[in-house]
């Protein structure tokens, strides 16, 4: 006569590596809008909606969304409101919101997001200062945010606004705010329309400023 069934853990639940359910005590955006456990892709799972509670076993995907306090500027606002423009917000994907002190959290803070949130991209957003000190600070940052790219095999996009790049204070929010937006745009297309990332090739795309444009083709 056989045993007792043993319980199933995570990892034979998911279907193609899908992520485990997310951290326990973990600050999603509002319930409507996140989610707290990702599951299998299967006919019995449930789209996420404006009732859904906190633990709902849901059919979509999660981009992930790494602020800091430091920044001048809520970029990570900027880039969930462009994100929330996308079609198929709250039925195809979620948003995970995580904030953290300083742009060098930010290495870790992307990687918990993709392992323990189950978040297919993220977008990390800091603001590096004036001094000499943060010049040396941010290239740290960014090599921790290169290096969790590479131990998930996942895309983070760094979106870093320097403070010494506008002397203006409102024309630092502004590059702020088209920055933030056109990357949430940017993960978004690298995850559900890459054809409009190849359009774009070398066309000179920037992002904070106006698009510098392609170069002049060489002569014959």
């Amino acid at each position: 006569m056989a045993g007792p069934r043993r319980p199933i853990s995570w990892r034979a639940r998911t279907y193609r590596g899908a992520p485990r359910p997310a951290r326990a005590g973990a600050r999603d955006l509002p319930v409507a809008h996140t989610l707290s456990t990702v599951c299998a892709r299967t006919p019995s799972a449930r789209a996420v909606g404006p009732r859904a509670r906190r633990g709902t076993i849901v059919d979509v995907d999660r981009i992930g969304i790494a602020d800091t306090m430091f920044a001048r500027y809520d970029m990570g606002g900027e880039a969930i409101d462009e994100l929330r423009k996308c079609p198929g917000y709250g039925e195809r994907f979620g948003i995970v919101r995580r904030t953290v002190p300083g742009f060098k959290d930010l290495g870790v803070e992307c990687k918990k997001l993709i392992e323990e949130d189950g978040c297919r991209i993220v977008v990390a957003l800091g603001m590096p200062g004036r001094a000499a000190i943060d010049q040396v600070c941010a290239h740290e940052a960014s090599q921790g945010i290169m290096l969790a790219q590479l131990l998930t095999n996942t895309h983070v996009l760094e979106v870093f606004v320097h403070e010494n790049e506008e002397e203006d204070p409102a024309r630092l929010a502004t590059v702020c705010v088209d920055r933030a937006r056109k990357h949430a745009r940017n993960a978004y297309w690298m995850l559900y329309e890459p054809e409009q990332l190849t359009q774009r090739a070398g066309q000179g795309v920037r992002q904070g400023y106006e698009d510098a444009g392609p170069l002049p083709s060489p002569p014959d």
